[in-house]
This record gives structure tokens, sequence and C-alpha cells, in this order.
């Protein structure tokens, strides 16, 4: 967060200052190669940080992939009573659990799927009462600084005309 206010603060003050403008635009006029070069050099030198450090989670990786595993029996009943060595949420012991009897569990069968005639609609029985609806062009009636709609009746409409 600091540093997205200093950079905004920055980016105004080169905006709205004509004297941090100038001293800007000469620093870069002046330095620019350097200040390029500087930018290249650092980029590169953060690729090849990341790619060394991914290279080397990728070895690590591999070393934990090409562990000999001893066979699991199932899961072990503590007889002591002790806290066990490691000790594991209880959804990762479930799933662990369930991974060591995958081989002794049947297939599911496969799910038969009929199809089925979609439910008739109800369809919403009109309303008894018509809806009466205005009819007639809105005017727009300026009151101080804010135009305002006016609602007109065609018959309010016609009695002005024949008042006027």
């Amino acid at each position: 967060m600091v540093i997205l206010f200093l950079t905004f603060w920055v980016l105004q003050e080169y905006t709205y200052n004509i004297y941090f403008q100038a001293y800007v635009n000469d620093m870069v006029q002046t330095n620019g190669s350097l200040i390029a070069i500087l930018v290249f050099v650092s980029s590169l030198g953060l690729a090849l940080g990341l790619f060394k450090v991914l290279k080397s989670t990728h070895h690590q990786i591999g070393a934990l992939a090409d562990q000999p595993r001893a066979p699991t029996l199932g899961p072990v009943a503590s007889t002591s009573g002790a806290k066990q060595f490691t000790d594991l949420h209880p959804m990762v012991a479930a799933l662990k659990a369930e991974m060591a009897h995958q081989g002794t569990i049947e297939p599911i069968p496969p799910i038969e799927i009929k199809d089925t005639p979609p439910a008739p609609r109800l369809q919403a029985q009109p309303d008894p009462q018509q809806v009466k609806t205005q009819v007639g062009t809105p005017s727009t009636v300026i009151t101080g600084t804010m135009p305002v709609l006016k609602r007109v009746n065609p018959d309010q409409a016609q009695s002005q005309n024949s008042q006027r």
C-alpha cells in the first residue's frame, strides 16, 4: 500500500509540477542509457534467480517422488494412547485411509439415466382487473437548473388547451 501511495504521489507530482517534469526529463536524457542497462540487468538477474528456484524445487519434488514407500496395511491403532509422530488433519487422514482401502472396494456400477418428460409448466392466470396505463407524452419542466419530467394525462392536456 505504501509503494502504491508513493507511486501515485510521484505520478501526480510529475503531472502537475513543471519543475519536477523538467528535472525528470533532464535526468532521463543524460542518464537514459545507464537507466536502460540497469533495468535490463536487474530483469535478467530476477529471471535467472526465479529459474534457479524453479529448478531446485523441481529437483526436490523429483527426489520426494522417487523415495521408496513402505506398503501400507491400513490404519494402525496406537495401544499406548500416545500421540502419533505426524498429526494429520482429519480430512487428510480420511483421504489417506480411503486411498489405502481403494483396492478392496468394488467399482461403482454405471448409473442408468432415464429420459423423463419435463414437468408441465403452469401458466399464470390473467388478472381480471385491467391495468390502467397513462397514454401521453411527458413534457419537460425546467425548475432552476434541474430538468424535471412532468406527467401529462391526455384528458388534462385537452382541458388545458380548451381553457387557453
